[in-house]
């Protein structure tokens, strides 16, 4: 058995969960190549897989990143003038980010990919990945 700390720099451990300390946190640009980084100010969220943008008003859109113009122009308005609510990893894999103006990105990995779904990096260290099979792998400098 493993011991995970209730806290550290950047995430608290709960039953199922960590929660990301992203509340209030800026998107200061969006990078769109072969996965879609939303950059904040102090964290880095990298998602490599396809995920699922919903909107307050109940619409939704698949986003492949690497895709083209297409499934990625959802994505677009993300870029400098959202805000972070909350960030949650969930233990299997799962990654959602609430927006403060309602919208969600949820992560579901796909279970048989031979890939990282997402990662996040934050500070001292930190960094939370969806390793393939999905499961999380948790590094920081407080573990």
């Amino acid at each position: 058995m493993v011991y995970v700390p209730v806290s550290m720099s950047g995430a608290q451990r709960f039953e199922d969960h960590w929660l990301l300390d992203l509340s209030g946190q800026p998107i200061l640009q969006l990078v769109l190549d072969f996965q879609v980084t939303l950059v904040l100010e102090h964290f880095g969220i990298t998602i490599e897989e396809s995920f699922v943008l919903e909107h307050p008003d109940g619409t939704s859109h698949v986003v492949q990143p690497g895709g083209d113009f297409d499934q990625l122009s959802p994505v677009l308005p993300l870029s400098r003038s959202k805000v972070i609510a909350e960030g949650r990893a969930f233990d299997d894999g799962r990654l959602q980010v609430v927006l403060q103006d309602g919208c969600r990105l949820n992560v579901v990995p796909e279970p048989d990919s031979a890939y990282e779904s997402w990662n996040v990096t934050g500070p001292d260290g930190l960094l939370i990945v969806s390793i393939p099979g999905g499961e999380l792998a948790v590094w920081g400098t407080d573990l």
